[in-house]
C-alpha cells in the first residue's frame, strides 16, 4: 500500500508517500514475516521511519511472533486478568512466574514460547480455577477468598446458583463448589515449569 501525503519529503522537499508491505525482521533466532510501515522519498527512492514508526514496526514483529506461537497479546493478557478480577501480583503468583513477571508481559515483554502456552491455558476459566486451588498455599485465607470469589464471579454461568459463592464453600475451596465431580490436586505450584507441566500432564474431569 501507498498513500501520498501533503507534506514534502524532509530529504528532498518532493513528494513523500506511506508506505506498508511485506516484510521479514529477526526475533530470538527467527525469521518473522510481518507488515512493514515506513517514509518512501519519490524524488531520491530514500525509505526511512521515525523514532514512532520504528516502535510500531518493532511491536508488529513481536504480534507477529505472538500470532505465529500462539501466545496471547499483552492487551489480551490485561483484558483477561481484568475479567478475572485478579491483581498483577497475584497473576504471577498463581501462575508460578515472577513475582511481578505478569505485569511485564502486560506491558508488552514477549513471553517465552512456554510461558505463552500457561499463558494460553490460564485463558479457560476452567484451568484459571485449578491454577488458583493450587497456589491455595501462596495466599492467606482472605486474600485466597477474595480471588477465588473475585473469579467465580466473573465466570459464573447460569447452570450455577449464585448461593454457590457464599463463604461456607468458596472459603476453603470446598468440594461442594459446582465441580463437585473434581478431583483436585492440593499439592502448591512454586513455579512456572511445574505449573505448567502441571496443567499439560493431568487429566481433569472438569465441569
Amino acid at each position: 500500500m501507498r498513500q501520498l501525503l501533503d507534506k514534502p519529503s524532509p530529504i528532498t522537499g518532493g513528494p513523500l508517500e506511506l508506505c506498508v508491505s511485506p516484510a521479514t525482521g529477526n526475533f530470538r533466532g527467527e525469521t518473522i514475516p510481518y507488515q512493514k510501515t515506513y517514509y518512501h522519498c519519490v524524488e531520491s527512492d530514500m525509505e526511512f521511519a521515525d523514532s514512532e514508526m520504528e516502535k510500531a514496526n518493532l511491536k508488529a514483529i513481536y504480534d507477529a511472533y505472538r500470532k505465529l506461537h500462539g501466545i496471547p497479546l499483552a492487551e489480551e493478557l490485561v483484558e483477561m486478568r481484568k475479567r478475572y478480577g485478579i491483581p498483577v501480583r497475584a497473576m504471577s503468583i498463581i501462575l508460578g512466574l515472577g513475582e511481578n513477571q505478569y505485569g511485564l508481559y502486560e506491558e508488552g515483554t514477549v513471553p517465552t514460547v512456554s510461558v505463552g502456552k500457561l499463558l494460553s491455558l490460564a485463558r479457560d476459566p476452567k484451568n484459571m480455577k485449578e491454577m488458583l486451588q493450587s497456589a491455595r498455599s501462596s495466599f492467606s485465607d482472605k486474600e485466597y477468598s477474595k480471588y477465588f470469589h473475585a473469579l467465580a464471579s466473573s465466570t459464573l454461568s447460569s447452570d450455577y446458583p449464585k448461593d454457590w459463592l457464599s463463604s461456607k464453600h468458596y472459603g476453603l475451596f470446598a468440594p461442594t463448589f459446582p465441580s463437585a465431580q473434581r478431583k483436585y490436586n492440593t499439592k502448591s505450584v512454586t513455579s512456572r515449569k511445574q505449573s505448567y507441566n502441571h496443567y499439560t500432564s493431568h487429566s481433569y474431569a472438569l465441569a
